[in-house]
């Protein structure tokens, strides 16, 4: 009963520290913030009558070490040419299905734009963006 009535006086009365007039006290502090890092975007249809398709792809980082932006898309076939321009870079996209877009670096938050031109499609283009970070 005794070791009850002692825990509920210490925390009913606590110990204040006081420094003197000529003293001071100092505390450290110190968190830890996550790497997060996200593409938000609708994939982008082009299909073999239209040339172009255009849209906007929200991207937040705030890792310091950059990303990279990727497109998936069908294989293309022989005479079928696509490039993406992604936030003012312009690249080729590969044959293959699998494109390397861009590289961001440092902390970004924000709409990019995304634009993609087309030249001889015999079917749809739809192309998915994503990212692997670096």
């Amino acid at each position: 009963m005794r070791l009850y009535i002692a825990i509920v006086a210490a925390a009913a009365f606590p110990a204040v520290a006081h420094a003197g007039t000529n003293e001071t006290a100092g505390a450290r502090i110190s968190l830890i913030v996550p790497e997060i890092c996200q593409i938000d975007s609708s994939a982008l249809t082009v299909d073999p009558d239209g040339e172009s398709v255009s849209g906007t792809v929200f991207e937040m980082c705030n890792s310091g070490r950059g990303f990279r932006v990727v497109a998936s898309h069908r294989v293309l076939v022989e005479g079928e040419q696509a490039e993406i321009n992604y936030a003012g870079e312009t690249r080729q996209l590969d044959s293959s299905g699998i494109s390397d877009v861009a590289y961001r670096r440092g902390p970004v938050v924000g709409d990019i734009p995304v634009t993609i031109h087309t030249n001889g499609l015999v079917q749809n283009l739809t192309i998915s963006l994503g990212f692997a970070a670096i």
